[in-house]
């Protein structure tokens, strides 16, 4: 339809709109930016000079107990008045340096001045400590530029109509609903939630010989003797045991 107009939030969903008092399709002007990117109309230092002052901020909202356990530092000795509670819903900014070797994750409380958050004390969620500082959040520049660099992976070509690659698997891996939760990334939640089919394992492991179990890392015969009595002896398997969580992971 001529003129018609959509700008869909895909790989910027996790954002909050950087534009005050914009239009509601805030993301047309971030994607017309990328594509006069493509285009050569304008040059990286465009994008750095556009939005350099503005940052990446998302909304998070503690929805699951996985995102809750990550305040589990933060709450500890608090009354629970003063607690991150479920459903409580905040800001966060994104990573941009680290102190003593830990990255500082900024977490504000709720505005709708999303960027306002830049230039206020916040709490590092991490320790706890409170900072101030526009140079602890990401700049919304660097996050359009990392976008563009992205490679698409699940498919061929690098431009026009991209076909998908052809893949062969190899093997089945059980993962949680909420495996690409959008609330689990600013806090650098890594990898999925993965539960493990246990009866393949226990099976694998009455199968092995001393020595594939030797390439696995575990050296000596008698301890996988000792696995495979505790896999004929009982119905439910531990699969924190150093042993077991080598074989699951070459699996």
């Amino acid at each position: 339809m001529e003129d018609e107009r959509s700008y869909k939030l895909h790989g910027l969903g996790h954002l909050t709109n950087p534009f005050p008092n914009s239009v509601e399709d805030w993301q047309a002007e971030i994607w017309q930016d990328i594509l006069k990117l493509h285009y050569g109309q304008i040059t990286g230092k465009d994008i750095q000079d556009k939005y350099s002052n503005l940052y990446a901020i998302s909304r998070l909202t503690v929805s699951t107990s996985n995102v809750l356990n990550r305040f589990k530092k933060l709450n500890e000795g608090k009354n629970w008045k003063e607690q991150i509670k479920p459903f409580n819903f905040f800001l966060v900014g994104f990573q941009a340096i680290e102190e003593n070797d830990k990255a500082v994750k900024p977490l504000a409380p709720f505005t709708k001045d999303y960027q306002k958050i830049v230039y206020e004390p916040f709490i590092d969620y991490e320790t706890g400590e409170v900072k101030e500082g526009s140079q602890y959040f990401k700049p919304l520049s660097r996050t359009i530029l990392q976008y563009v660099e992205h490679l698409e992976n699940k498919f061929d070509g690098e431009r026009g109509v991209l076909k998908r690659r052809n893949i062969q698997a190899d093997g089945l891996v059980y993962i949680g609903k909420e495996a690409n939760s959008i609330e689990d990334q600013p806090l650098d939640i890594v990898g999925a939630q993965v539960f493990v089919n246990e009866e393949e394992i226990k099976q694998k492991i009455l199968a092995l010989t001393p020595e594939e179990a030797r390439e696995f890392g575990i050296k000596h015969r008698s301890t996988l003797k000792r696995m495979k009595d505790r896999v004929k002896r009982d119905s439910k398997m531990n699969l924190d045991t150093k042993e077991v969580k080598k074989l699951v992971n070459e699996y």
